[in-house]
């Protein structure tokens, strides 16, 4: 029988510069590592006895949360909570002894089969975790015990309807490539950081959008009045004598959008009818005089 799959908060947690460490220390960070997070799982409320137990990677884990698990609450007070947790242990340990943590959120179906767990959805998640920009605002960001990461999907459902415990303003989006993810984004933050540390302008800028054919950029939103740019005219631009891909058009809807390759043979009116054939409609009246 083919194993069915589970929506799940996918937690993804890393040890930085674990396998420097000797075998024993890596052991007793372990240790720490599952103490520490259990604890602020408890602290912030978040149910996390009543799932999977989590999936040991050695220098980490994953944690799959049932769906209804409060994301606000995993984004925000639980992250505080951890962080301060990895300072307390900072604070008694010395610099071999270091518990510091990468931190991802995402979340998709996951499908168990008995031996492990299996998705599209927790691959991304393991890979985000990995990603560069996080290793640098976590090796800059000395002040915090972790960096966390979380998805464009996790950003656009929970982290920018800015809940005061999530801290929304502190998050920068940065590009997420990595294997078979290519052109995507995420976004991080450090906590006690009003924004990631480290990180250069290169690696908080938007992903580029898709290339056109023939390595053109690829044109964007063309407003109401204007034309499209063609291979050989200015953006927005006809011709003096008229030419051009829009020539003789004329665009009476504001906010109208044109994109992509456009050819207009002759004179074309674009006229905006809720019912293009209602005889009512007043573009489709004959104009006095006509």
């Amino acid at each position: 029988m083919r194993p069915k799959s589970q929506y799940y908060s996918i937690l993804v947690v890393d040890i930085a510069e674990f396998g420097s460490r000797a075998n024993p220390l890596q052991l007793w960070l372990r240790e720490r590592l599952y103490t520490l997070t259990e604890s602020a799982f408890t602290e912030a409320g978040v149910d996390h006895r009543s799932t999977p137990r989590p999936s040991d990677r050695g220098d980490g884990f994953f944690w799959l949360l049932p769906g209804t698990v409060d994301r606000t609450d995993l984004t925000g007070r639980f992250v505080e909570v951890l962080n301060h947790r990895l300072r307390e242990h900072a604070r008694t340990s010395s610099e071999e002894g270091a518990l510091r943590l990468r931190v991802a959120l995402h979340q998709g179906d996951v499908a168990g089969d008995g031996r492990g767990w299996a998705g599209e959805e927790l691959n991304t998640a393991c890979r985000l975790v990995d990603i560069a920009p996080l290793r640098t605002a976590l090796a800059s960001g000395t002040r915090a015990g972790l960096a966390l990461a979380v998805s464009a999907d996790w950003h656009r459902q929970i982290v920018r309807h800015d809940d005061p415990s999530v801290a929304s303003e502190t998050f920068r989006r940065v590009p997420f490539d990595a294997k078979e993810i290519q052109g995507a984004s995420a976004w991080i933050r450090v906590p006690g950081y009003d924004a990631p540390p480290g990180l250069t302008e290169a690696e908080t800028a938007p992903p580029a959008g898709p290339a056109a054919p023939s390595g053109r950029a690829a044109p964007g939103p063309v407003a109401a009045g204007r034309t499209a740019p063609g291979p050989d005219t200015a953006p927005n631009r006809s011709g003096a004598d008229g030419s051009g891909p829009f020539a003789g058009a004329v665009f009476d809807r504001v906010g109208q959008v044109f994109a992509g390759d456009q050819v207009v043979h002759g004179t074309q009116h674009f006229r905006w009818s809720a019912e293009p054939d209602d005889p009512e409609d007043p573009d489709r009246r004959p104009k006095a005089g006509a």
